[in-house]
């Protein structure tokens, strides 16, 4: 199961694909419900689920609004009894205005209209990793967590300066170095991956994704706005999953 926001979609419909091009004739039964979608292989009896959440912590709607609540995972009964869980989140931290899918922040029994975004980013991984402390069964569940996605929307970044965004990138960075080193969040989540007793792989595919500034759906997206953010799934997320079976595999 991934678990994460529209970068696990990505990766997730990569695997199904690859996987569909591997046994292009096996039966194929598509599910979806509110909670979760699933794609099942049924003559290998292996599905490939997707459960979609932003901030992984829990979106209350109160008398107040929406309440982003840092201390509370309640979807973790769906997730914990899966045989792989992919987990991500970073994309909607500094999501502001008609897009932000919350009105207020809850720490500690605190409700704030707003508080510093990565320090909230580290509560809410922590308030997961408590969780993967308390509830996963670490001998029938792996459990990875992947590196910050990055994007590419400030050529500065890769030593392009006045480059607002992909789109006329057309080559990957020379190199396995990215000028601009690795984002605040990936130590983030490093430091808090650290705090966890229970074996979390981090799944880092946060260099060798900066690396492919040309990799993005750019202005080719289903939004028709420039979308530096996503990834072409033969771009990236192929990799992602090309590395991700031989860690499942070895």
């Amino acid at each position: 199961m991934f678990v994460g926001d529209s970068i696990s979609m990505n990766q997730r419909e990569s695997l199904v694909c690859l996987l569909h091009a591997a046994v292009p004739d096996s039966k194929i039964i598509v599910e979806s419900n509110p909670l979760y979608s699933n794609t099942t292989f049924e003559d290998y009896g292996v599905s490939i689920l997707l459960f979609l959440t932003h901030y992984l912590v829990d979106i209350k709607e109160e008398q107040i609004g929406r309440v982003l609540k840092l201390d509370s995972l309640k979807n973790g009964n769906i997730w914990k009894d899966m045989d792989v869980l992919v987990f991500n989140t970073w994309l909607w931290w500094y999501r502001s205005g008609p897009t932000q899918p919350w009105d207020y922040i809850e720490d500690g029994g605190k409700v704030l209209k707003d508080m510093d975004r990565m320090g909230a980013f580290r509560k809410a991984l922590t308030t997961w990793g408590r969780w993967v402390d308390t509830d996963v069964d670490a001998g029938k569940t792996k459990v990875f967590f992947q590196g910050i996605s990055p994007q590419h929307y400030n050529g500065t970044d890769w030593n392009k300066l006045g480059v607002t965004n992909c789109a006329k990138e057309t080559t990957p960075i020379s190199g396995s170095t990215y000028p601009s080193g690795l984002p605040t969040a990936e130590y983030v989540v490093k430091d808090v991956l650290s705090t966890i007793e229970k074996h979390v792989q981090l799944f880092d595919i946060t260099t060798l994704s900066q690396l492919r500034k040309d990799a993005h759906p750019s202005s080719y997206n289903a939004f028709k706005g420039m979308d530096c953010t996503h990834w072409c799934v033969a771009g990236l997320p192929d990799t992602w999953n090309q590395l991700l079976y031989v860690t499942l595999t070895n």
